[in-house]
């Protein structure tokens, strides 16, 4: 019926971070009843209680709509790549995505449209040459101004 997973302090763990606002990498801080319940997240390296990205995503989804066991099973198919292009596409506007031109400047959460990678959504800016974009497949620095 249901898989139970062990889980062992200093483990890696996808989790949502209230900091970052997105599902990070964390590292296990603490085990309550066999299931995590203080993480550190390894991108922003705060401490806090452990959010499961699936529990966030089913949060999410019932209050636009009732889904059914189908859709929530769907979703927890996806890699944690495309939950996270998934959540970046929710927030931005995606029906006019910018074609992505080295020598055009973006900002951050702006939708581009890659040749080669498809639909994006500008995650960070890193400096003035560069970018960090996620897209469905994983995310990727691209350069930007030149």
């Amino acid at each position: 019926m249901s898989e139970s997973k062990s889980y062992a302090v200093g483990q890696e763990i996808e989790a949502m971070c209230g900091k970052c606002k997105d599902a990070t990498v964390h590292v296990i801080e603490v085990i309550k009843s066999d299931k995590p319940y203080k993480a550190l997240c390894k991108s922003c390296n705060s401490s806090h209680r452990y959010r499961s990205p699936d529990l966030e995503a089913k949060k999410t989804t019932t209050k636009k709509s009732s889904t059914t066991k189908k859709t929530a099973t769907k979703a927890a198919s996806k890699t944690p790549e495309q939950r996270k292009w998934t959540r970046l596409c929710n927030k931005v506007d995606t029906d006019n995505p910018e074609e992505y031109e080295m020598t055009k400047s973006f900002t951050e959460h702006d939708a581009i449209n890659h040749a080669k990678f498809g639909l994006g959504v500008v995650k960070e800016i890193v400096n003035n040459s560069k970018m960090s974009v996620v897209f469905e497949d994983g995310e990727r620095v691209l350069v930007q101004n030149r």
